[in-house]
């Protein structure tokens, strides 16, 4: 049996996550912003049981993961004792991890 872990997400992912609902909002509607950052939070949750399926990415920081979604959205995040999600970076944004 596999281990599962907790899933936590820093507050510069939660942040991140905000701002990309708000674009979309402003791009689509509500409805369609809430449906896509809803679908990336289920996405980060299946790392809890699926960590190491995300691609290493030691060249952004040490231990740090990154993880498609459909295409345009990345989520960057380490895991050790937890699964941390550090950033959401959506459509070609720079992958850095400063606060």
């Amino acid at each position: 049996m596999s281990k599962t872990f907790r899933v936590v997400w820093r507050q510069t992912a939660t942040d991140d996550l905000y701002r990309l609902y708000d674009w979309i909002a402003d791009r689509a509607d509500p409805d369609t912003a809430f449906a896509y950052t809803s679908a990336i939070e289920a996405h980060a949750a299946d790392l809890a049981t699926f960590t190491e399926r995300g691609t290493p990415r030691d060249d952004i920081a040490p231990g740090v993961r990154t993880l498609n979604f459909r295409g345009r959205t990345v989520i960057a995040y380490w895991f050790g004792e937890i699964v941390e999600v550090l950033r959401i970076f959506h459509a070609g944004q720079e992958l850095g991890l400063a606060e």
